[in-house]
């Protein structure tokens, strides 16, 4: 997150767009805030911050930074992305592959400015002041791992539960499978626009398999490390890309 959030600022900051250009599911949380009536350019952020430190008290885990530990889930979030990146060459789908990043990883269709979607990337990253459009992609590739797994995965899934569960009162079997599939069918939606990224039944079955993977490693590994396998997923398209010359 502090990688997305400094990246940004040294992109843009001296560009006509500001500060303003984000992934989407930053601006998201944002406009969420400002419905609530608290307003902030630093509130999303804070969030993450937040959460997790909630966590980590109800957890009552240790304070102390485990360096093996962090070294373990970075190698396991890296062992996990990597099928999901054999996966899109097997697919071989039509802006799906490696060969088009601006599908794949969604740091391109994912990047919007002000909540009005901004196209590609490529066409975004013209304005950055500080680096190319290739490592704009890494930036938001870091983005889109934190950000699109917390509302997605972290959010989604848990106040899903709550309201399904706990106060419709619906089976609990019930309320567990709509909690975990329907964030899923909300992630493939949110990477589709009519201008940057048009609906396809090929893009939508990459997504919906993404999402299912996503959310897999999230239950079973937990936030870290699914945060971590997304942004590293987009990485490593964006640097087989750039390493294509595409």
């Amino acid at each position: 997150m502090t990688l997305y959030e400094l990246g940004i600022l040294y992109l843009f900051s001296g560009s006509h767009h500001g500060a303003t250009i984000h992934n989407r599911a930053r601006l998201l949380l944002g406009d969420l805030f400002q419905w609530l009536g608290v307003t902030g350019y630093y509130l999303p952020g804070l969030m993450v911050v937040a959460v997790l430190l909630a966590w980590h008290i109800v957890r009552k885990d240790p304070w102390r930074i485990d360096g093996l530990l962090l070294v373990g889930m970075f190698g396991e979030a890296l062992a996990l992305a990597m099928p999901l990146v054999a996966f899109t060459k097997v697919l071989a789908i039509e802006g799906v592959t490696a060969s088009a990043t601006s599908t794949a990883a969604s740091t391109m269709t994912g990047v919007f400015t002000s909540g009005t979607a901004s196209g590609a990337i490529s066409g975004v990253t013209s304005t950055a002041t500080g680096g190319s459009a290739w490592q704009a992609a890494l930036v938001f590739s870091f983005g889109a791992g934190v950000y699109e797994e917390l509302l997605f995965r972290l959010v989604a899934i848990a106040a899903l539960h709550l309201f399904l569960v706990d106060y419709l009162a619906l089976p609990e079997h019930i309320g567990e499978w709509a909690a975990v599939t329907l964030p899923i069918l909300a992630f493939a939606w949110y990477h589709f626009d009519a201008r940057a990224n048009p609906f396809s039944f090929g893009k939508c079955f990459f997504y919906l398999v993404a999402g299912g993977y996503f959310t897999a490693v999230y239950l079973l590994r937990g936030f870290g490390v699914a945060a971590g396998c997304h942004a590293l997923f987009d990485v490593m398209v964006v640097l087989l890309n750039w390493e294509q010359g595409t």
